[in-house]
């Protein structure tokens, strides 16, 4: 069988075969101890692979583009041959030479990477991120600020010049913001804004409720209450919730708890079932549904895989506080055991 691995050649240049490793890698058709075989080689080796994984970070996802598209088919003609020169493939040198060309991308995501050249602080487009029911997604902004975006969510990068403004549509992110006290970062979601220079805070939309959870550094939240519009600065390890009345209130939270969906978990303490339900059902398409409604006020803790409804069911079965009945491909109904 011939090796699929980028070649080991030392007459190949580090920058192309460190976009060559990159490619594989994130494919899932190269092995890690091969990878590190050629950072062991040179310092040359391990320079060129820390530049190439600053310029993959530095991407922003992109959904059907025809750009894309055709430098994918390329990309796949060019792997099926599996020969060790793959890293002389033309496409391959222009991603890293003109750094706006496509490294191949692998499966979490489900989508490409792609840095504009565009894509630079003074100089943003807009763009707008999604993700569907159960799916978790980070992107890199031109000023290297990340946003992590929560099951079914939707956000809009404006046009940056003095400030930065973001708005979330719709569901829950993780904002980690780049230090520019020149151009604060804001985050706008319904009537309030919320105001950054650098710091890390969760924001999260409901039909009814919007909390901002501040994990590290300071933020000021501005917006309207029934007695006009009020200023609030929060510190690290608070959270303020605002109702659908703009009723505003500030408590100390478990920072670590409340971002625990960052690790694809979440975790209750005493909750009633009928709210870790409804927390669990923003994970999947296939519904936990509360058939008994004395089931309701149950309280559950634990910690529970994000979208396993199933594995959740079994657990409340096992321990004896529900009963799964009738399950479909649509639902898990949940009755007194």
């Amino acid at each position: 069988m011939t090796s699929s691995r980028p070649t080991n050649d030392s007459s190949v240049d580090p920058d192309s075969a460190a976009a060559a490793w990159l490619a594989k890698l994130q494919g899932g058709s190269a092995d890690r101890r091969g990878l590190d075989a050629w950072l062991a080689q040179s310092a040359a080796n391990r320079e060129a692979w820390a530049r190439v994984q600053r310029l993959w970070a530095g991407f922003a996802l992109v959904e059907d583009d025809p750009a894309v598209a055709a430098l994918r088919r390329e990309a796949h003609l060019a792997m099926q041959t599996a020969r060790p020169r793959l890293i002389d493939q033309p496409w391959l040198r222009r991603a890293v030479a003109a750094s706006a060309a496509v490294v191949l991308m692998g499966g979490a995501l489900g989508g490409w990477f792609r840095l504009s050249p565009a894509a630079r602080p003074g100089a943003s487009p807009a763009q707008t991120f999604t993700t569907a029911v159960g799916q978790r997604a980070s992107y890199r902004l031109a000023d290297g600020s990340i946003i992590t975006l929560n099951t079914d969510s939707k956000v809009e990068v404006g046009g940056w010049g003095r400030e930065r403004p973001v708005r979330l549509a719709r569901g829950q992110a993780y904002f980690q913001v780049a230090k520019d006290a020149r151009r604060p970062f804001i985050v706008s979601a319904g009537q309030d804004r919320v105001t950054a220079v650098g710091t890390a805070f969760d924001v999260r939309v409901d039909s009814e409720r919007l909390a901002v959870t501040l994990v590290e550094g300071r933020v000021r939240i501005v917006g309207p209450t029934p007695h006009g519009e009020r200023t609030v600065e929060m510190t690290a390890g608070s959270q303020l919730v605002a109702d659908a009345q703009t009723n505003w209130q500030v408590s100390e939270v478990d920072t670590a708890q409340a971002a625990s969906w960052l690790r694809g978990q979440l975790v209750f303490d005493g909750q009633p079932l009928s709210a870790v339900v409804a927390e669990m059902n923003r994970f999947s398409a296939r519904k936990l549904r509360i058939a008994d409604p004395a089931l309701a006020r149950t309280p559950i803790s634990g910690v529970f895989r994000t979208g396993e409804v199933d594995a959740f069911a079994r657990a409340l079965q096992g321990y004896g506080l529900a009963r799964v009945s009738g399950p479909t491909d649509r639902e898990v109904a949940l009755v007194r055991p």
